[in-house]
C-alpha cells in the first residue's frame, strides 16, 4: 500500500523530482525523530543505541568515501543503503513481535508495524523510480524485507530477546536512515533548489509524517 502511494506521488508529482526527494527526506526524519527514536529510548539502552548509530553512521561515511567514489555511475548506492536501513530495522522489530505473541498482544504490535511502513514503502516506490529500477526488483526487495521481519519474529518466538542486540540493531537502523534521509535525499538536492524550497518541502515531508501517525494513531 505504501508503494502504491508512493506511485501515485511520482505519477502527479514527477515534473518536481527534486521536491520528492525532499517530501521522503522529511518523511524518513518524522518517522526517525517521532516514532523510532523515543519508542527506542524507553525500550533499549542508550548506549546500545549510541554504540549501533555510530557505527551505522561510520559504515555510511566509510561506503561513501570509498565505494560510491568507486562507482560514482551506480545511482542504486542510495537505494542500497536504504534497504539495508529497513532490514536492520525489522530485524529487532521482529524478535519483539515474536516476544509479544507470548502475552497475547502480537496483532496490536502487528497493527503498528503495519502503520509504520507504509511512509517507508512510499520512500521506497520513489527512491527505485527515480534511479530508473525495475518495478520486479521494488517486489523483490520489499519481499526480502517481509521474510527478515517474519525470520525475526519467528526467533523471537522460540528464544530468549536479548535487549543489548535488539538495541544495537535499533540504533544501527536509526542511524543508517538518518544517512540516507538527511545526506542521500536532503543532501542530492542542496543546491539544486532554494533555501526556502528546501526548508518547505522538508518541513512539509515532516508534517505530512506527524498528521499521518496522529490520524493512524486515533483509530487503531
Amino acid at each position: 500500500m505504501g508503494a502504491l502511494a508512493g506511485k501515485m506521488a511520482f505519477t502527479y508529482y514527477e515534473h518536481r523530482l527534486e521536491a520528492l526527494y525532499l517530501i521522503c527526506g522529511g518523511m524518513l526524519i518524522g518517522v526517525i525523530t517521532l516514532e523510532l527514536i523515543p519508542e527506542s529510548i524507553r525500550t533499549y539502552s542508550f548506549w546500545a543505541l549510541m554504540a549501533g548509530a555510530s557505527l551505522a553512521v561510520f559504515l555510511c561515511v566509510w561506503t561513501d568515501q570509498v565505494i560510491h567514489v568507486k562507482y560514482s555511475d551506480k545511482s542504486y548506492l542510495p537505494v542500497i543503503a536504504f534497504v539495508l536501513a529497513m532490514i536492520f530495522h525489522n530485524v529487532p522489530v521482529g524478535v519483539a513481535l515474536g516476544m509479544t505473541l507470548k502475552d497475547g498482544i502480537g496483532e496490536s504490535l502487528l497493527l503498528a508495524l503495519f502503520i509504520h511502513h507504509l511512509p517507508e514503502g512510499v520512500a521506497l516506490y520513489i527512491l527505485m523510480k527515480m534511479n530508473r529500477i525495475h518495478r520486479f526488483v521494488l517486489i523483490i526487495t520489499a519481499s526480502v524485507i517481509t521474510i527478515v521481519l517474519i525470520v525475526a519474529a519467528w526467533f523471537g518466538a522460540i528464544s530468549d530477546q536479548s535487549n543489548l542486540i535488539n538495541g544495537i540493531f535499533m540504533g544501527i537502523a536509526i542511524g543508517s536512515l538518518s544517512y540516507v534521509a538527511i545526506h542521500e535525499m536532503i543532501g542530492q538536492v542542496v543546491g539544486k533548489v532554494s533555501k526556502r524550497e528546501l526548508y518547505l518541502y522538508t518541513c512539509l515531508g515532516i508534517l505530512l509524517l506527524s498528521f499521518y501517525l496522529k490520524v493512524a494513531h486515533k483509530f487503531f
